[in-house]
């Protein structure tokens, strides 16, 4: 500062002098540009994580009787729940308050969601069955409660701002999102884990049946229970050929037979599909043959039906044979022939072949399309009982022709129709041939 001579504004002779400002330096800055602005949003916001863990810490103490409502919601609400105790009140009441502390622990602490509860809780209820839609609604309900408490907790502290209670609600529905999103991932990954290993049991349990292997520990009932399969028969054995090694033959098979109510399992080798169907009627048996005959595009075998799972393998033998037998065109779905000729032509393969390259002799000489057309005549005379007129108003032809067809497998095999021990060995012999000569094929084992 500096003193002026003289006083200006007073009479003259005043001796008080006016002191003027010094303008040439500016005064020193105090404060920061924006820092009490910066200093005023630091507050506010420490004051308000203290008002959400205010929060926090009464949600905390009310955690058991908040646990309660929450378990009697979900008896209430979800019909899962209500129907059933695969998951008793006490166990509820337990996962309820385990989710509830950690939600209100990290509001009160100010730390970040933990989810490991989450998670094995999602493991656990899909290891016991618990359907994800009602744990899903379950943790839904808890989110409500919980919001709900938040809103009763800032009714009871009016001290609270109403910002922090939004506040509280916002990072209440993140745990909500967060522990979901970790519930179903883990219980996404314990149902596939299941499905895995559930899968390679059925796997090994078909194929035990299948090749007539013991079953250890397991009984019949036992077995069948864990194939999803009736306990008691009838059953059919089904084989089906793939086009190529490792391909299903029969693709979705076991849902398009539990569309007309047969249940059934599966095994798939690298060189035949193999199912085992529970069969109750003729009705059921027509609608399973047409099923796969609409679903098959190679040839698929189907065994004459059986009562007990113990036979599973010699049905299979039978359908086996039946797949690889010589096949109407346009038709791929065969029904083994479960008549006195047919288990015997099938009973001892080495033999009875041999049997029938006796009994047919030069027959098997002739063309292929010869062979089949002579086969078939005979098999239709014979199903019509000898009659010569039957058979060829069934074949469309005349009945000279039947006489002039049956003449020929006469000639070539050495054998009378008219004499029934000959007869006979060609029924069997042309048995043989039918389950055995798909031309170029082998016999099945």
């Amino acid at each position: 500062m500096t003193a002026s001579p003289g006083c200006t504004s007073c009479a003259p002779g005043c001796r008080f002098r006016r002191v003027e400002p010094n303008r040439s330096a500016d005064p020193p800055s105090l404060v920061a540009p924006g820092a009490v602005g910066a200093y005023a949003r630091s507050m506010r916001e420490e004051n308000g994580r203290g008002d959400v863990a205010m929060i926090g810490a009464n949600l905390e103490s009310d955690t058991d009787e908040l646990a309660r409502r929450v378990v009697t919601a979900i008896r209430a609400e979800i019909d899962f729940y209500r129907s059933n105790c695969i998951i008793d009140d006490a166990e509820l009441f337990t996962a309820a308050t385990d989710l509830l502390t950690s939600v209100s622990s990290a509001l009160r602490a100010d730390t970040p969601f933990d989810t490991s509860q989450a998670e094995e809780i999602g493991r656990h209820r899909a290891t016991v069955g618990v359907p994800l839609t009602a744990l899903m609604d379950a943790f839904r309900i808890a989110g409500h409660h919980l919001w709900a408490a938040t809103v009763e907790v800032g009714d009871r502290h009016p001290e609270i701002p109403h910002a922090a209670v939004l506040t509280t609600s916002s990072r209440i529905w993140e745990a909500l999102d967060r522990y979901t999103e970790a519930m179903t991932s883990a219980y996404h990954a314990q149902a596939t884990y299941q499905v895995i290993e559930n899968a390679a049991e059925r796997a090994a349990l078909v194929e035990a049946l299948l090749q007539g292997r013991p079953l250890d520990d397991y009984g019949v009932w036992e077995v069948a229970q864990l194939l999803g399969i009736p306990a008691t028969g009838p059953y059919v054995v089904v084989a089906a050929e793939p086009r190529r090694v490792g391909q299903h033959a029969l693709p979705g098979v076991e849902s398009m037979l539990r569309s007309v109510d047969v249940s059934s399992v599966w095994r798939l080798l690298p060189d035949v599909q193999m199912g085992v169907a529970h069969i109750v009627s003729d009705t059921v048996m027509e609608k399973t043959v047409a099923l796969l005959g609409r679903a098959a595009t190679s040839s698929v075998g189907v065994s004459p039906r059986y009562q007990n799972l113990t036979d599973t393998a010699r049905s299979l033998r039978y359908a086996r044979v039946a797949m690889a037998s010589d096949q109407e065109p346009g038709h791929h779905v065969t029904v083994f022939d479960d008549s006195v000729l047919g288990v015997a032509a099938v009973s001892a393969p080495d033999v009875t072949q041999k049997l029938a390259d006796i009994a047919l002799g030069s027959f098997r000489d002739l063309p292929a399309d010869e062979q089949r057309t002579l086969r078939d005549t005979f098999t239709v005379w014979l199903n019509n009982d000898g009659s010569v007129a039957r058979a060829a108003e069934q074949l469309f032809c005349h009945p000279n022709t039947v006489r002039n067809r049956l003449r020929r497998i006469e000639e070539h095999s050495g054998r009378s129709i008219d004499i029934p021990r000959e007869l006979a060995e060609l029924c069997l012999a042309f048995e043989v041939v039918k389950n055995f000569t798909r031309i170029g094929a082998e016999p099945a084992p």
